[in-house]
């Protein structure tokens, strides 16, 4: 019997060694990148496998290779299997995607990378279609972008393979602002790559670019001019400094026709050279540098000014409509509709709320986002004669969610069927039904002729914005 035990026993002891050995083997192999896990330093940065995974962080290293880009021409802004795209060239600069394979087709193994400044210039697949395929390591901050975690943005550096430049490739700038009116963004952050629209900057200025009579100037060595002799009223360059002389410290402002300008350039004022001054626009590519166009209002000093809208200039009453007072559309308006939501005879209606008046354009329907594509539409306006003209509104929206990306002021030539946006240089504030004055929209291209203004209204499925409008003027000089 004793015998008999110990058999037995042996036997159990088996039965479990194989269970045991069974479900070890039935568990799968733990699969880590290529060189084992990384630690977001430059030297070893973090695989796209393990931001996927969930690793996050500030300011690291993360290498993949480069396999799409994210399309929103139909109007949806998140990354989903729609919207990922893997061909080049692009149609925008202003993202790409990254994996751990160069062959990744499935968008949820991707992570979205928000592309600016110069790290824009160098990866985005729209003027560098043979990127496709790369491997690159950039440096920035895990955070969410196109609703998706996993994501990169706030780029400060790019090398091309599986490393870094090294930990701190820039240092980090210091007494940079927010780009609010109190804080505005200083030169240094701008060169750096800081983007965004509608933000204040300042800076000191120091000179203009010249034009060059070949082709197309870049703010260099031989354009970058540091007086007011000969200068150009369409641009400035401003620097940190009042008596900055080395161009590669500089960056470039766009001065578009009307207040801004006339205020601010110096070949009509040759003693602002060296004052230091605040302006409001958009940070983009300009003169090949990250600078600032689309410029829509200008503070002396340090900071802007809340509101951040230049008044328009005085003139001539041209046209005005869309009265806040009145209880009915404008004499000669149309709505034209391109695409309507079913059942939906049009998004435009004048609406009026406690009082108040205003033409109203929405999508948001039953509490449900709808694609759409629709115009509210002046009569002619004639500007024959005028030198100058310039438009302005009343408007506001509360949620904002695809607002400013697909709705806007347009222009239109008398019997012409194509619109022309043109810059709004002030949106309403988010999170009420404040209205906000648009600031002074320049028609500069328009003078001396028959036009039609329009408002766009244009929605998705993932964003449908009520977009409420009142008080249009047009003013010129002749």
């Amino acid at each position: 019997m004793r015998k008999i035990g110990i058999y037995l026993s042996m036997l159990l002891l088996a039965v479990i060694g194989l269970a045991s050995c069974s479900e070890e083997y039935a568990q799968p192999p733990v699969i880590t990148p290529e060189g084992g896990l990384g630690d977001g330093s430059s030297a070893n940065p973090y695989s796209a496998k393990q931001i996927l995974d969930g690793t996050k962080g500030t300011d690291v290293w993360v290498t993949g290779y480069i396999v799409g880009w994210i399309d929103t021409s139909s109007g949806n802004l998140t990354f989903n299997e729609e919207t990922a795209t893997f061909t080049a060239p692009a149609t925008l600069n202003s993202n790409m995607l990254i994996a751990a394979s160069p062959d990744e087709k499935n968008f949820e193994n991707c992570i979205p990378v928000q592309l600016s400044g110069d790290v824009r210039n160098a990866l985005n697949l729209k003027d560098n279609p043979g990127n496709l395929g790369k491997q690159v390591t950039v440096k920035g901050n895990v955070e969410k972008y196109f609703g998706k975690n996993e994501s990169l943005k706030n780029l400060t550096g790019y090398a091309w393979g599986n490393k870094g430049t090294g930990d701190d490739p820039e240092p980090p700038v210091t007494g940079g602002g927010n780009g609010s009116a109190d804080k505005p963004y200083n030169v240094a952050q701008m060169l750096a790559g800081q983007s965004g629209t509608g933000v204040w900057v300042t800076g000191y200025i120091v000179g203009y670019i010249k034009s060059n009579p070949d082709g197309a100037s870049t703010l260099n060595e031989q354009w970058a001019t540091f007086s007011a002799d000969g200068a150009q009223a369409s641009n400035i360059m401003i620097a940190d400094s009042p008596t900055e002389t080395d161009y590669k410290k500089c960056t470039s402002v766009q001065l578009p026709t009307g207040a801004v300008r006339s205020a601010v350039n110096l070949k009509d004022n040759p003693g602002n050279l060296g004052k230091q001054v605040s302006l409001k626009g958009s940070l983009a590519k300009y003169f090949g540098v990250n600078g600032l166009k689309e410029t829509s209002a200008y503070a002396w000093g340090p900071k802007g000014e809340e509101g951040g809208t230049v008044t328009p200039p005085d003139g001539d009453a041209i046209y005005s409509a869309l009265d806040s007072k009145s209880t009915s559309l404008s004499e000669g308006w149309t709505f034209e509709n391109i695409a309507l939501p079913e059942g939906i005879e049009s998004v435009w209606a004048w609406k009026n709320y406690n009082g108040n008046n205003y033409l109203n354009g929405s999508a948001f329907i039953n509490n449900t986002p709808n694609a759409s594509e629709a115009y509210a539409v002046s009569p002619v306006i004639d500007l024959s004669g005028y030198k100058s003209a310039s438009a302005a509104f009343d408007h506001a929206a509360k949620f904002q969610t695809t607002l400013t990306q697909l709705c806007g002021f347009v222009v239109r030539e008398e019997g012409a069927t194509a619109w022309t946006p043109v810059n709004v240089p002030t949106w309403p504030a988010a999170g009420s039904w404040t209205f906000a004055n648009s600031g002074a929209i320049d028609l500069g291209k328009f003078v001396g002729k028959k036009i039609q203004v329009g408002f766009k209204y244009a929605s998705s499925a993932s964003g449908a914005d009520t977009w409420e409008i009142q008080n249009l003027k047009i003013t010129g000089t002749k």
